[in-house]
């Protein structure tokens, strides 16, 4: 491990949460994988599961592994990474995978651009919300639009809905609106519930 923390200094900094967050940089991948084979059902499940680990892995970060200064520091500037990976990049092909029309584009292009101005905003101490989220989280924001494309993938609606949803996600993401935070125990059940009711209820095999 020294040897290779020589070639590879990142090495160093890794940690069980920083771990898990590079294993969900990787789910954007299977989603991607996915949406391209029109399996769109695999996709959705693949960004509900990167939102869980999303909350778990800092969750870990926070309660176990806070002594660890540097590998906290390089595990925010990861999570924003993923978190615009899973959940706004990821998402916005998707999007122009299932719809190449310019409102799909101007609707893909918000929610990358939002995610973006957002999750600057977070690294900067004066934008707390006091205890809550202060715009629509990035991770609420992927579920979403995971939950939507289990509807969609059901032919439940088409994807202009998906193309409106996005545009006001996207725009609520950088909002002033006021949005209660819980502990991760509670939101990741809450998420699998959410999931487990969808998939039932759009899927039920």
């Amino acid at each position: 491990m020294p040897t290779l923390a020589r070639v590879f200094p990142f090495v160093r900094l890794l940690d069980l949460a920083n771990i898990l967050t590079m294993f969900n940089i990787g789910l954007a991948f299977g989603t991607v994988y996915f949406a391209l084979q029109r399996r769109f059902v695999l996709a959705a499940t693949v960004i509900c599961l990167a939102a869980m680990l999303d909350f778990l892995d800092g969750h870990i970060a926070r309660r176990y592994l806070a002594a660890n200064n540097a590998q906290r520091a390089f595990g925010k500037h990861l999570d924003s990474f993923a978190d615009l990976l899973n959940f706004s990049i990821t998402p916005a092909l998707v999007i122009l995978i299932l719809d190449q029309s310019l409102s799909a584009t101007l609707a893909a292009a918000t929610l990358v651009f939002t995610a973006i101005l957002r999750l600057s905003l977070f690294g900067m101490p004066s934008t707390s919300a006091g205890g809550g989220y202060q715009g629509l989280p990035t991770t609420y924001s992927g579920f979403v639009f995971a939950l939507a494309l289990m509807g969609l993938s059901a032919g439940h609606y088409g994807a202009g809905v998906i193309v409106g949803l996005v545009t006001l996600v996207g725009i609520l993401q950088v909002t002033s609106l006021r949005i209660p935070k819980y502990g991760a125990p509670s939101t990741v059940a809450c998420f699998a519930m959410l999931f487990g009711l969808s998939t039932i209820y759009f899927h039920p095999w």
